[in-house]
């Protein structure tokens, strides 16, 4: 097989001039690909209501309000109750019982004469660690909240003028090359369109079932905030791999460190295990799956790449993204056999 050095290069300067202008022009491209993936999800009650006659500007109006609206108030809520977690953890957290534990099991697996670790130094360690962890979390929780509402305003306003203009921007896509392929082009369009909706619409779903189900093995063992611990961790489920485990060990290291009854902690580590195993063998690839067709070397890529390039907005938005950007591959002769290294039916070869 012959390799030419020259297109290699070409190749290679390309990604990474790709790379640098996503990265540096984050500001931009952010809010923009949420207001692509967002288009897609509106797109259908825009239909509806333009189909029983409003005009366009209603059409697109009253869902990007309604939605927004309803984004707002959950959003108001969750931000109060972290906050509420982060002040209240000075009064709540049982720090002379943790840190006795926390001794007690050093103590116990090092050597005697080698080391010991006394309880009081735990203690204080403790406290200290505690007490400048309240109100950054606090500081941290309203700066990503200003980071989402200015990033989310200027994606409502793009997702808004993509809909108003969106006959327009289809009709100068699908009659850019050959003419003859315009029929091709609106096809692709319609598959972009249709992948957008089943994820967000699958995703919506899916942390609606999983808050449901966290909320509901939270308030069993009696954890305080059962409902915003709840929505964090299934929120976090987002974020394969990783986002997982994240979102589940807050409430588990809450109640270790709040309950003296361990036992609490080791129900919800079971109740975690279960309900992720459900949502990881059944729930994402019924409801979400079905939509991405990514297998997990692609998906972990994907994530890897976002989180390096946009941070964890990245890691949210390449998913769905590099779903988006298969369809467009494998339309390019050329690139078919990179789509069919990143699909779900990839098999080993001998």
């Amino acid at each position: 097989m012959k390799l030419s050095l020259s297109k290699t290069a070409y190749a290679l300067i390309i990604i990474v001039l790709g790379v640098l202008v996503l990265k540096q022009g984050g500001f931009l491209f952010i809010p923009l690909a949420f207001a692509f993936i967002g288009v897609s999800f509106y797109l259908k009650p825009v239909q509806w209501l333009e189909s029983k006659g409003f005009n366009s500007f209603w059409s697109i109006f009253t869902p990007l309000v309604t939605g927004s609206i309803i984004i707002f108030f959950a959003g108001y809520f969750m931000v109060s109750q972290i906050v509420g977690v982060a002040k209240s953890m000075d009064s709540d957290v049982n720090i002379e019982n943790a840190s006795g534990k926390i001794a007690e099991f050093f103590n116990d697996k090092v050597p005697d004469g080698m080391m010991s670790v006394d309880k009081e130094e735990v203690s204080e360690s403790m406290k200290n660690m505690l007490g400048n962890l309240g109100m950054p979390l606090i500081g941290g929780t309203f700066k990503a909240t200003g980071w989402v509402v200015s990033n989310g305003t200027l994606a409502l306003v793009f997702t808004f003028l993509i809909l108003l203009y969106r006959k327009g921007i289809a009709d100068i896509v699908t009659h850019l090359g050959n003419k003859a392929n315009a029929k091709e082009h609106t096809e692709l369009l319609l598959r972009l369109t249709k992948t957008g909706q089943q994820y967000m619409s699958g995703l919506g779903l899916l942390i609606v079932i999983l808050t449901t189900l966290y909320t509901i093995a939270f308030y069993a063992f009696g954890l305080k905030y059962s409902l915003v611990f709840a929505f964090v961790a299934a929120t976090l489920a987002i974020i394969p791999y990783i986002g997982t485990t994240l979102g589940a060990s807050l409430p588990v290291i809450y109640a270790y460190i709040t309950y003296d009854n361990h036992y609490i902690a080791l129900g919800l580590i079971g109740c975690i295990v279960l309900i992720q195993s459900l949502e990881g063998n059944f729930l994402t690839p019924k409801i979400v799956g079905g939509s991405m067709k990514l297998n997990p070397l692609a998906s972990l890529m994907a994530l890897v790449v976002g989180n390096y390039i946009w941070g964890l907005a990245g890691m949210i938005l390449f998913l769905p993204l590099a779903a988006m950007a298969r369809i467009v591959i494998k339309e390019i002769e050329p690139l078919k056999p990179l789509a069919e290294l990143s699909g779900e039916k990839i098999t080993n070869t001998e």
